[in-house]
């Protein structure tokens, strides 16, 4: 089964600040000899390709080792990326614990934004793995629908979170989430915006910030509970494209979930068409046991 990115190719190369099909043609061909330990996929598409190829701002050989850590990472974390069927016994309970959505409208400065909140703020119903597998789904959804784009903002809501849940997230795990996204997610990563802190978001800073790099660091946005949003909404997001909870003429969180979760049950024959492909070029058969390829990489 190929997999089927949804965007329009054409349209979305055209729109791109930087593209060579000379380049996607060179990537294609080097990813089709590239040693097999490296565990990318033979036959990636020009649509897988190129947002690779985007998220490096055309770089070649920065899309390569993006895409060798995008592969080694998702076969060193399978919590985070296999077994993506939203109704599964699995991910069904997180339906009512967590709220995700790509917000329908852009930022200010045309970025997409992925939104993620608590539904059910008591900490025993929260598992750190598969809400990071929601999300990464959500992103995917993200990505195969609108394909590249120029950037993208991720918007949090702090509201309800207690220590409880921040002790509920493994290291281990909060370290390659962190990893992932800052090194291999393709996706230009402009900013990332947390709401409604308040006491809390001190102890979430000194979990999160051995994870992360300056540049990335940098990128968090901090918004007290009590803060004057006119800012924002006039520089970052502005009202038309923010939920009903937050000032926003869009309908609220929870309905914008519900149709993300449409989305996500609409897109499983891809998520499963991208694992098989994944899944094909690994040495041992599915749920086996494989050594992190992390050292090779020099990510360690």
């Amino acid at each position: 089964m190929p997999v089927e990115l949804e965007f329009d190719y054409a349209a979305r190369t055209a729109s791109m600040d930087k593209f060579s099909q000379d380049d996607i043609n060179s990537l294609r061909d080097w990813s089709v000899k590239l040693d097999k330990s490296k565990y990318v996929p033979k036959d990636l598409t020009d649509k897988q390709l190129i947002l690779f190829y985007n998220a490096c701002y055309g770089d070649v050989e920065k899309a390569k080792t993006c895409i060798e850590k995008y592969y080694a990472y998702k076969k060193s974390a399978s919590d985070f990326f296999d077994g993506r069927i939203v109704d599964s016994e699995e991910l069904k309970p997180l339906q009512e614990v967590l709220e995700f959505s790509v917000l329908p409208g852009r930022s200010v400065a045309g970025y997409d934004i992925v939104f993620h909140r608590l539904h059910n703020t008591e900490p025993s119903k929260y598992n750190f793995e598969l809400g990071c597998r929601l999300l990464f789904m959500t992103i995917d959804a993200c990505l195969t629908k609108r394909g590249p784009q120029p950037g993208i903002i991720f918007l949090f809501d702090m509201r309800g979170v207690k220590l409880g849940h921040l002790t509920r997230c493994g290291l281990s795990h909060l370290r390659k989430f962190f990893q992932f996204v800052q090194e291999a997610l393709p996706v230009r990563m402009k900013e990332i915006h947390v709401l409604n802190t308040e006491a809390l978001v001190d102890k979430l800073i000194l979990l999160i910030k051995p994870f992360m790099d300056k540049k990335f660091f940098d990128m968090l946005k901090f918004h007290q509970k009590d803060e004057n949003l006119d800012d924002f909404y006039a520089k970052v997001i502005p009202r038309s494209s923010l939920p009903s909870d937050f000032g926003g003429s869009l309908p609220d969180t929870q309905t914008l979930n519900n149709q993300n979760i449409e989305t996500l049950r609409a897109l499983e024959p891809y998520f499963k068409a991208e694992e098989a492909q994944r899944f094909a070029v690994l040495p041992n058969k599915k749920g086996d046991k494989v050594e992190d390829s992390f050292k090779s990489l020099d990510i360690d």
